[in-house]
């Protein structure tokens, strides 16, 4: 029977060897916007950029770490229509091993915007260790990507159920759930992800989203500033900050606040909405 075991390592959004995984340790920096949210008159306020898919360690012939993107050891095939005649190499891996090799791969296929087919080598990892919480997170994510709602939702939940304490899940299910309209359940996500990862800018940022959709700006501004004084150059927080403020009626804040998403992101086009409307 599956435990809710504890792992050694924490996560953490920006040092943990899953938040490593963002598709990049920049996790703010690559990705889409997941959602747009309205407030009050008009008040456009952006989900980050859920954190991205883990890359795996594997060991190599000397038994030191090393990164296995696009290993030539992994064939196109499933692993398991493989066999000793068709790839020698791979029959002298483990399952976990070959786990973490499709992990890669299927990271690096994300990174380039294949999806799908990061969502193959993805559930193919998760196949073969299916204990491995990082295995269901990255295929969350790649189902996310796709649109596949309830099937990202249900491998964030695996994650999460394999390993409480997974910040990085809490906080991309949380994104996911908002952006359905499940609000009190994704702050309840983003909460927890907080309470793991305190400096984490990301879950600062979309809590701060959810609360603001709900009409409470003034914890919202809260968690904005937060977000942006983890991560001085994070455009999006920046702009939600502003927002939040123009919601208030705070206008000499609200502009201040999109000057400094556009110092970061010059042509940031909610920003320059934001500010002309803090302006008319």
């Amino acid at each position: 029977m599956r435990s809710n075991r504890k792992r050694r390592d924490g996560p953490d959004a920006k040092k943990s060897a899953r938040a490593k995984a963002s598709l990049a340790p920049g996790v703010r920096g690559a990705g889409l916007v997941i959602g747009v949210l309205l407030v009050a008159s008009s008040l456009v306020l952006l989900m980050n950029r859920p954190i991205h898919p883990a890359v795996k360690l594997t060991k190599t012939g000397s038994g030191t770490n090393a990164l296995a993107l696009n290993s030539p050891m992994i064939s196109n095939a499933p692993a398991s229509s493989t066999n000793a005649g068709d790839n020698a190499a791979d029959s002298r891996l483990s399952d976990s091993e070959q786990a973490a090799q499709f992990s890669n791969r299927g990271t690096a296929l994300f990174q380039q915007g294949k999806i799908e087919a990061a969502a193959h080598d993805f559930a193919e990892a998760m196949r073969l260790n299916p204990e491995d919480e990082t295995a269901h997170f990255n295929l969350g994510s790649a189902l996310a990507r796709l649109g596949k709602f309830e099937e990202a939702k249900a491998q964030y939940e695996e994650a999460i159920h394999i390993y409480p304490d997974y910040a990085d899940a809490h906080n991309n299910l949380g994104n996911l759930l908002a952006g359905h309209g499940g609000l009190t359940e994704a702050i309840e996500h983003l909460k927890t992800a907080l309470k793991l990862s305190p400096d984490s800018a990301s879950a600062h940022n979309n809590l701060g989203t959810v609360l603001a959709k709900q009409g409470n700006l003034d914890e919202a501004v809260l968690h904005f500033s937060e977000a942006k004084r983890l991560l001085p150059d994070y455009v999006e927080a920046h702009c939600n900050l502003g927002n939040a403020y123009l919601a208030q009626g705070k206008t000499n804040e609200a502009v201040a606040a999109f000057q400094a998403a556009l110092r970061v992101k010059p042509d940031f086009g909610p920003a320059l909405l934001g500010l002309a409307k803090a302006r008319h």
